[in-house]
């Protein structure tokens, strides 16, 4: 699930490059590189969809969470155990994402 959560992540964040793009950068440094990699990567239409996934992917990640907390309630179910926070884990995997994409595309324009 990870991997195609990952995978449609990706294909949100990174836009549509045409040939002529890549030759216009020929020679960049790194930090002006990965500057206009940063504002290419954030600012295009389909990174709106990105942030619209792992919006409804939080919220839903949310509310299983909260029902499954009043579940357990419910039934008298006592977890000692405090439960995984797959909001966190969802939030660090977009961001690694989101930088890999950043930095993969600034080595490129390099």
């Amino acid at each position: 699930m990870a991997l195609i959560w990952g995978a449609l992540f990706m294909y949100f964040l990174i836009p549509f490059q045409g040939k002529t793009e890549t030759l216009k950068y020929s020679k960049m440094k790194f930090a002006e590189a990965l500057k206009d990699s940063f504002i290419k990567i954030t600012f295009h239409k389909k990174a709106i969809l990105a942030l619209i996934l792992l919006s409804a992917t939080l919220f839903i990640i949310w509310w299983s969470q909260a029902q499954d907390h009043l579940y357990n309630e419910m039934h008298g179910i006592n977890t000692p155990t405090q439960s995984v926070n797959y909001l966190a884990g969802t939030i660090i995997y977009a961001v690694i994402i989101y930088i890999a994409a950043i930095g993969r595309r600034a080595v490129k324009l390099i």
